[in-house]
């Protein structure tokens, strides 16, 4: 996808480059300092589309790269007011998006006038390309860098690109510090750069391989990978360092480097391209990944047949079948919106809400690790108890006396868990947690000897799926299919969103008639008490339905019976956008 760049009128300074913000529209005010935050930073169609004589052609305005370099100049601002200007590093990283470059020249000019030293991804020359799950670790695994900025719109079409930023800790930005850096960048008049700057090649993509052999040989020895035929498809790029991974494991990898726009597995699959590869290759598992890797799906053969899954199956599946068949104890830490295939599987049930800034938490409550009190209060967090009703979490001590409990009843006075972390739309982290009852303290210590990842980090639990596979375990046999999960969308811009929120909520707590189904309320809210998400339950049903923090949406999430669940969600959603936007 070839673009052009309007124009951009650069004042030179000696050894420097200054470039004169524009005022901006209030359009451009929402995009950097949105309504309904988003989950995961910037991220905006960066790139116009102009069709002439039925030929597109791609500009990139200055206007929308502007809003990319004051996020870019916020950052830097405030992490060396946070730093106190000492030991600024900063690690920069891309997808594989036709705007990458641009990007990334742009970020590091800014970092590099700003006096950080400069570190990219071992790559080509120029390039510093990684998935953001690696992005995001790196602060973790590495001692001296705790910046990372990754560049990446995830399955998102071509023409968009994102920013997603972790300091200290591999969890999303939330609370005061993302307002902090929303109010920086709006106030910015000029942006600085310096023209030349030098890079410091690491290799953190094999670092994290390393770590996932690591921590997987505390979960699964991965003993049928090995020599097995695997296709991957990355959809966008060529997935190095999940194909090194395992290759590095022993699997005979396939790659198909054919692109697909836009690069999302979920919702798009060539079937016929993937059985053909398959077959001329003697496979019968192929792994499916969106642009930056934080999003998967699978293609199987078992059984003679091909079968297509998304995240919420492959999950669902994977904890039951570890559960059941290798008597793990699994901590389900999942948004409210996922999979409840393998709640009853669990050891214990956590739901939040969506994204990890809410998932991340749990791990740090359970660690005894400080967080800060703004992500805490707006965080969505509850645990279900032995009578699966919700409680709310505001602070780690009543979720340790449940474990506490939980614990005492089966006469475990230490033990090992595996504390699972995901979402729906792909988003999967897992650790090993040692466990240590506390009679005295009628508490639970836990620890853990790997570091600490509260960020999507999917590809142990891709490797894990594989390994379960290859092994002959069937994923459609280790979920109740009478049962179906899907998620759909209703448009609406921010203010629609916070209109429907605002006008459903005198339904919380109450029955709703919805096409003759009766349908009971419940409102989920964060600590604040600010409702993020709403529940519907019926006789045979769940639904629930959220703002989306990184589109013009409202989503819309139903766990019903297989041959109605379709109709249902439709109705529901022509209700709601019917009724209250």
């Amino acid at each position: 996808m070839d673009f052009k760049l309007e124009e951009i009128e650069e004042i030179e300074r000696e050894h420097a480059k200054i470039i004169k913000l524009p005022h901006l529209t209030e359009e451009e005010k929402y995009l950097i300092d949105p309504i309904v935050a988003p989950t995961s930073g910037l991220r905006i169609q960066i790139l116009d589309v102009i069709e002439k004589n039925g030929v597109k052609q791609y500009l990139l305005p200055k206007r929308k790269l502007f809003l990319f370099l004051r996020v870019f100049k916020a950052i830097s601002i405030l992490y060396k007011e946070l730093k106190k200007g000492i030991n600024l590093k900063v690690l920069i990283v891309t997808d594989d998006r036709p705007t990458k470059d641009i990007l990334l020249t742009y970020c590091s000019q800014i970092f590099a006038y700003d006096s950080y030293q400069i570190y990219y991804q071992k790559d080509e020359p120029g390039k510093s390309r990684m998935s953001s799950p690696y992005g995001a670790a790196s602060v973790a695994l590495l001692e001296e860098i705790k910046l990372t900025i990754v560049l990446t719109a995830s399955h998102n079409d071509l023409t968009w690109n994102g920013v997603k930023f972790y300091i200290d800790y591999p969890i999303p930005m939330s609370g005061d510090m993302f307002k902090d850096i929303s109010k920086i960048a709006l106030d910015l008049k000029e942006i600085n750069l310096k023209a030349t700057f030098k890079t410091e090649l690491i290799d953190i993509e094999q670092m994290n391989n390393n770590y996932v052999i690591q921590l997987l040989s505390k979960v699964l020895t991965l003993e049928s990978i090995k020599e097995r035929n695997i296709v991957i498809w990355p959809y966008l790029g060529k997935a190095r360092g999940i194909v090194n991974l395992f290759r590095q494991l022993g699997a005979k990898v396939t790659v198909i480097e054919e692109e697909i726009d836009p690069p999302n597995p979920i919702k798009e699959i060539r079937e016929d391209k993937l059985k053909s590869v398959m077959e001329s290759n003697n496979s019968t598992i192929a792994l499916l990944l969106d642009a930056d890797r934080d999003r998967i799906a699978l293609y199987v053969k078992q059984n003679g047949k091909y079968q297509f899954y998304i995240p919420n199956e492959i999950y669902s599946a994977m904890h039951n079948i570890l559960a059941k068949e290798y008597n793990k104890k699994i901590i389900n830490v999942r948004t409210i919106p996922s999979d409840l295939r393998a709640d009853n599987s669990s050891y214990i049930n956590i739901l939040t809400g969506v994204g990890y800034k809410h998932l991340g938490i749990i791990l740090y409550f359970l660690l005894d690790i400080p967080v800060d009190q703004s992500k805490v209060d707006t965080a969505i967090l509850y645990f279900e108890d032995e009578d699966n009703t919700l409680i709310k979490i505001k602070e780690p001590q009543p979720l340790k006396e449940e474990f506490f409990k939980l614990m005492s009843r089966d006469a475990l006075k230490e033990d090992q868990f595996l504390i699972v972390m995901w979402e729906e739309s792909g988003g999967h982290t897992l650790n090993v947690l040692n466990s240590v009852l506390n009679q005295t303290d009628q508490d639970v210590k836990f620890t853990t000897r790997f570091p600490l990842i509260a960020d999507k980090y999917p590809v142990p639990a891709l490797v894990l799926a594989t390994e379960l596979i290859a092994r002959g375990h069937i994923i459609s046999e280790s979920i109740d299919w009478s049962i179906k999960g899907i998620n759909r969308t209703i448009s609406a811009i921010d203010e629609e969103k916070v209109k429907i929120m605002k006008n459903f909520e005198k339904n919380d707590k109450k029955s709703i008639t919805i096409n003759g189904k009766e349908y009971h309320v419940n409102a989920l809210s964060d600590n604040n008490g600010i409702i993020d998400i709403f529940q519907l339950k019926s006789n045979d049903s769940t639904l629930y339905f959220r703002p989306s923090g990184t589109g013009p949406e409202v989503r819309f999430y139903i766990f019903g019976a297989k041959e109605t669940h379709l109709s249902e969600i439709k109705t529901v959603q022509n209700f709601v956008k019917s009724n209250y936007s």
